[in-house]
């Protein structure tokens, strides 16, 4: 009878553990309007760089995309950055390896971009870097690779104390039974 209530415990707490890390995730449809000039695009963007991919990190739905900046026109002073996406119609097909002019705004008090805005690869970005002049070297020093390792510590906090319960519980459930 101890044993079929154990099975039972640990059925419930793999359930209840997988009930509070899936989550559904939300969709949007995308629509463009008429492409921005250059200036237009840089005054409402937060931030226009450009930059080399060194390193994309999906998570269910989200993409962190690290960049290594190259050259900055707006709102970047370090020699790294993370662009954050939801993978969606909207959403670029960034490609590792690959260098990008990037028209980033913020969206949650995140970096974003998608392909609504001038964002697009540096070699088809001729017209925007004639229009946008020299830009400046970052001056400060980062380093972001680390902020894009292991996402399963982002769960931990939930899955730690259910393992740590379900141990206990077994521990003493067989104390009780003397096996």
């Amino acid at each position: 009878m101890n044993y079929f209530k154990l099975i039972s415990f640990l059925i419930l707490v793999f359930l209840l553990g997988a009930v509070l890390t899936t989550f559904p995730t939300v969709s949007h449809a995308c629509k463009c309007v008429e492409p921005q000039s250059v200036e237009r695009e840089v005054e409402s963007s937060k931030a226009v760089f450009s930059g080399k991919i060194i390193d994309i990190r999906t998570e269910k739905n989200n993409r962190n995309i690290l960049f290594e900046v190259e050259e900055t026109w707006k709102g970047v002073s370090q020699t790294e950055i993370i662009l954050k996406d939801e993978w969606s119609s909207c959403s670029l097909d960034f490609v590792e390896g690959e260098s990008y002019l990037v028209y980033a705004y913020d969206f949650q008090g995140e970096l974003t971009t998608n392909i609504c805005d001038r964002t697009k690869e540096l070699s088809g970005a001729g017209e925007d870097l004639a229009t946008l002049g020299k830009g400046t070297t970052p001056t400060e020093e980062v380093d972001l690779k680390n902020q894009l390792r292991n996402p399963v510590v982002r769960y931990i906090y939930i899955w730690l104390p259910l393992v740590s319960l379900l141990i206990v519980t077994a521990v003493f459930i067989r104390k009780r039974s003397g096996y």
